[in-house]
């Protein structure tokens, strides 16, 4: 069993993401995502990089509902 401010934030976690002002970022976000993963547009390693720094942040958010939910069951296993 985990502490309660331990627990506290993960439901205020899952809080944040049933929201339709959450769901409407991650949409956006998703959006961004799409229009940058185009390797046609890239010109040189610089960009390059550049790029892959993006789309890693872009993932990051993107999957971070799911990050939690996973720590979460494997918190509570």
């Amino acid at each position: 069993m985990q502490d309660k401010e331990l627990q506290e934030y993960y439901e205020e976690q899952f809080s944040m993401f049933s929201t339709k002002g959450w769901r409407d970022f991650i949409e956006d976000q998703q959006t961004l995502y799409e229009a940058i993963d185009d390797l046609a547009t890239i010109e040189n390693e610089q960009t390059l990089w550049f790029r892959k720094g993006q789309l890693d942040i872009l993932n990051l958010i993107l999957d971070r509902a799911k990050t939690y939910e996973a720590a979460w069951m494997d918190l509570n296993a």
